[in-house]
């Protein structure tokens, strides 16, 4: 596994440096000293962890990750208290708090090992909380989803349509199809109802992507979206789409 060490203090950088000695399947590609550096460098190397100083000059921490379409396993470290509760419980891979020991670091990074390839959905909803706490609207305007091994963020205004997959979505975009770990009832309260209509008990459509509606002949419609694709208006649905007719 690739690994960035990101840290304002250099003894920090070191120490972090050294305790790695004991995982030598962990390879450092470059060390960052503040927060500007350290999201170039994120996007450079495209590392499969880090760790992640969160009190930085230029950005903190966690507005490095709100910055980034692709995220990795997140370590983070810090000072202070409060700020390492704060990132363990809205779902860091793991936090260490300074000062640790070499015990405490093995223990992070063991956890980091274990974990499978797939990114944890815990960081995924850590970062959809930064998101959504940096945007300007109540709703995000991007949706963090699992990709090879990956987060990568799904624009909202991409979207055409969600469909349920099993206790699980998929988000359906022009370019293709994503994979979230959140289900269609999460996701429809998440999506401003202003622009995302549920038309269908496992379905819910972006008004923008809806160019035609045509009767269905048993009380409900055919939605065509932008690029051709249709999709089912059920009966028990239709009712929330007819003022869209005029």
């Amino acid at each position: 596994m690739t690994a960035l060490i990101i840290d304002d203090e250099a003894p920090a950088r070191l120490i972090v440096r050294q305790y790695l000695a004991d995982f030598p399947q962990l390879t450092v590609l470059a060390d960052c000293a503040d927060g500007l550096t350290a999201l170039a460098a994120i996007r450079e190397h495209r590392p499969e962890v880090v760790f992640l100083d969160i009190q930085m000059p230029g950005l903190t921490g966690f507005e490095v990750l709100a910055q980034l379409t692709e995220v990795p396993r997140v370590i983070f470290s810090t000072a202070y208290q409060q700020y390492a509760l704060d990132a363990f419980a809205a779902g860091a891979v793991d936090y260490l708090l300074k000062p640790y020991d070499r015990a405490r670091f093995r223990q992070a990074v063991g956890r980091v090992l274990s974990q499978p390839a797939a990114p944890d959905a815990a960081l995924e909803r850590l970062l959809q909380r930064l998101d959504e706490a940096s945007a300007p609207a109540a709703y995000p305007s991007r949706l963090f989803v699992p990709q090879g091994g990956r987060l990568v963020a799904v624009p909202v205004a991409d979207i055409q349509f969600v469909e349920a997959a099993g206790d699980y979505a998929t988000l359906h975009t022009a370019g293709g199809q994503f994979f979230s770990s959140l289900g269609l009832g999460q996701l429809e309260q998440r999506l401003d109802p202003q622009r995302f209509l549920r038309i269908h008990r496992s379905v819910l459509v972006a008004l923008d992507a809806v160019c035609d509606l045509e009767r269905d002949g048993s009380g409900g419609y055919h939605a065509t979206l932008a690029g051709g694709r249709v999709v089912r208006v059920s009966r028990g649905y239709a009712d929330a789409v007819r003022p869209l007719l005029g």
